[in-house]
């Protein structure tokens, strides 16, 4: 799962026992490895708001919080630059691109154009796979939501819409759906947490794999619907009363 900014220091030792392939050095495996990690951890410190708007972050400042050093850092920030979660600001360091009220809605019209329909077919074409580990990740990010753990409520959170479409098996789809998430951000998902309003969004996740589960296209369709539109209120942390006045 991802870790937040504040995350323990990751090792930077050497791979004990793992064989390198031909013309691949056990230094470069272990960069490999921390860029991997690093990536995941500063992608997750975007998405939840520990990464503020506005501010110019240079290379060092991840190093010192992740305990890595620059290289693996600097690559997995230019990972993320080409993925749209964050920009270079010239000899400075890294910032988050500003999204408008537009950007967000966009977000929102692309995923019910992209996570909508895939989730319709899966219905209705019996396409589900592992509904039991599916299941156990909709009870997760309720126990999670209780806890307010949010790094982990949104790594199982992706891991679960992810899960739904993954019967399509179209590898392009999954890799959309997961950007568009991690582009959107939460950055009031701390405060919903710690509200209880992140409980709802939580309890939805079930109903709509029950759906999915029984074939019932309809439901599926609507459940689908409306958690897209609970969850584009929860990109900007906006209180469970708007919510439910949004989808009436």
């Amino acid at each position: 799962m991802a870790k937040s900014i504040s995350a323990p220091r990751l090792a930077e030792g050497s791979v004990c026992g793992a064989v390198a392939p031909a013309g691949l050095s056990l230094l470069e495996l272990d960069r490999a490895s921390l860029r991997a990690r690093a990536y995941e951890a500063i992608r997750g410190s975007i998405i939840t708001g520990e990464i503020a708007d506005g501010q110019i972050y240079p290379v060092s400042f991840f190093g010192a919080r992740l305990g890595v050093s620059a290289t693996p850092i600097r690559e997995a920030l230019f990972d993320l630059v080409g993925d749209g979660l964050i920009e270079v600001v010239r000899n400075r360091g890294f910032q988050l691109p500003r999204l408008s009220d537009r950007d967000m809605d966009e977000l929102y019209e692309l995923r019910v154009m992209v996570e909508l329909p895939g989730i319709v077919r899966v219905a209705r074409e019996g396409l589900l796979r592992n509904p039991h580990r599916l299941r156990e990740l909709a009870l997760d990010l309720v126990e999670l939501a209780r806890r307010q753990e949010v790094v982990d409520y949104l790594s199982t959170d992706r891991a679960f819409h992810l899960g739904l479409l993954a019967g399509l098996e179209n590898r392009r789809l999954l890799q959309m759906v997961a950007l568009l998430r991690d582009q959107a951000r939460f950055h009031g998902i701390r405060g919903l947490a710690e509200s209880g309003a992140l409980m709802s969004s939580a309890n939805e996740h079930l109903a709509l794999l029950e759906a999915v589960e029984a074939g019932d296209v309809a439901a599926a369709e609507a459940r689908i619907r409306e958690h897209l539109a609970h969850t584009r209120l929860l990109w900007v942390g906006r209180v469970e009363a708007e919510a439910q006045t949004q989808l009436r």
